[in-house]
């Protein structure tokens, strides 16, 4: 390993593997350590389709302790004090007010601000995660990432599929579909897309990677004569902190490998396998599908990819617009004013579900799962010490969906911030913080994405698809 100027981003390199590390100190010059006193601002865009169920709107509106958050929000508990509940948020403007009850329609305009349009529908705008990577996504090696867990050919409700299947637009004729498949974002993340031009690998890279698949070898041998290199210039703090950050992706890697096991075959995790393909989530699981274990998965890949500052930007789809994935993985809570409590029964489709009324408890348990799964992605950034705090306080997540619950109407939206957006030059976080707010007339989901691109991530854009409005409201 040269010893050139190390940015923050120290790379440890292999055959066809490039694996981003986390923040090394002892590896900074006086000057590059200065550079870093302010640490890199994140954004996800963190989706779930189908609405919610009542008991989603706490009861009292405030901050602190006057507010408490309601039965379906109860899993956020643990980052409380880095959420922001919004009450009255609409996202009618893009239709000029109408409301249009189809989940593609809505969903499509969720994260664009704009409705579908173009020859057959198939275009729409470029969205808020894509306007923030055109911003900051040139300081990681992949300038935003695509995730979600759609492993069903869901129906499309009126609109072709990549409007009810992906959040993420480049352009307004450029969707950006989501990685499924655990494997796949895994090989995204360390297996040579840091080498090639535009953020793709190289030809070598990808021959290099099927090798070491092929003799199932992890992708830390690849790195390792670098990474025994790299140790005699490490303080013993950061010698440590390398050794769990080898070990975490290396466990990280057999969980995958295992996921990927069941997945291909259904096969013990020792017999012999082949690896899936990375077209593997659609109408393609095996029996005993873990829909909560593909979660998780994807969720620590997500934040090793923040923690490592290999992407700043996600998009995350918990499932498409008109999800009709049957979730019987989870047994049905039963709500009411005051909290929920376990049931006995099986929890069933979600689409119908959400036809049977808001007061389902089926339909609720699994809005309740999908608060779960923002808190476990939260709480998991929160756990990272960064500056002179941790990465949630400098993320942005938007939690939200396109449609209130069974009425299919785009108002009043449940929508949820997470994390503190950065720091000012206060040491403030930008973002209030332990909170419910009630908004007296109608506030549009766009106006909220453009004062994140504003000011969070000082995007220099004056309008988003059709706001030009800050929520000031919003801001510390």
């Amino acid at each position: 390993m040269s010893h050139r100027k190390v940015s923050r981003r120290q790379v440890l390199r292999g055959a066809g593997v490039a694996l981003a590390l986390p923040l090394l100190p002892s590896l900074l010059s006086r000057r590059g350590a200065a550079q870093l006193t302010t640490p890199p601002t994140r954004y996800v865009s963190l989706y779930f389709p189908n609405g919610t169920a009542a008991y989603w709107r706490p009861r009292e509106e405030g901050v602190g302790d006057a507010w408490q958050l309601s039965p379906i929000l109860e899993p956020l508990a643990p980052v409380k004090s880095y959420l922001s509940v919004l009450t009255n948020m609409s996202n009618t403007a893009p239709f000029g007010g109408r409301v249009e009850p189809s989940h593609s329609n809505l969903c499509a305009s969720t994260w664009t601000s704009v409705r579908a349009g173009g020859a057959g529908n198939n275009d729409n705008g470029i969205s808020v995660d894509q306007v923030v990577a055109r911003h900051i996504g040139a300081s990681s090696p992949l300038d935003s990432i695509q995730v979600g867990l759609s492993t069903l050919n869901s129906f499309e409700d009126g609109l072709p599929g990549q409007h009810s299947r992906s959040i993420s637009w480049r352009s307004a004729t450029e969707p950006l579909y989501k990685i499924v498949n655990p494997q796949a974002l895994f090989d995204r993340l360390t297996g040579g897309v840091l080498q090639g031009a535009g953020g793709e690998p190289t030809a070598a890279d990808t021959a290099a990677a099927e090798r070491r698949r092929a003799l199932q070898q992890s992708v830390l041998d690849a790195v390792l004569g670098e990474a025994n290199a790299l140790q005699p210039r490490l303080a013993n703090s950061d010698r440590e902190r390398l050794d769990q950050f080898m070990t975490s992706v290396r466990e990280l890697e057999q969980r995958i490998e295992g996921f990927g096991d069941a997945v291909s075959s259904g096969a013990a995790v020792c017999q012999e396998r082949v690896r899936p393909e990375a077209t593997y989530g659609v109408d393609n699981v095996p029996p005993g599908y873990d829909r909560n274990q593909h979660a998780e998965l994807m969720i620590d890949l997500v934040v090793m990819a923040f923690e490592c500052d290999i992407t700043r930007v996600c998009s995350f789809m918990l499932d498409d617009a008109r999800s009709d994935f049957v979730y019987d993985f989870l047994t049905e809570r039963i709500f009411d004013d005051s909290g929920s409590t376990e049931g006995s029964a099986r929890v069933a489709g979600y689409h119908g579900l959400q036809h049977a009324g808001d007061f389902n408890n089926g339909f609720a348990s699994i809005t309740h799962w999908n608060a779960q799964k923002a808190a476990q992605l939260a709480g998991r950034l929160q756990a990272i010490p960064e500056g002179d705090g941790n990465v949630l306080d400098h993320t942005a997540i938007t939690f939200c969906s396109g449609m209130n619950g069974g009425d299919h109407d785009p108002s009043p939206l449940p929508v949820a911030l997470i994390g503190g957006g950065g720091r000012d030059a206060s040491g403030t976080t930008r973002l209030k913080r332990d909170r419910h707010v009630v908004y007296g007339q109608e506030m549009q989901l766009s106006d909220v994405h453009l004062t994140l691109m504003q000011h969070v991530f000082g995007c220099p854009e004056q309008s988003f698809g059709v706001s030009s409005s800050i929520v000031d409201d919003l801001l510390s």
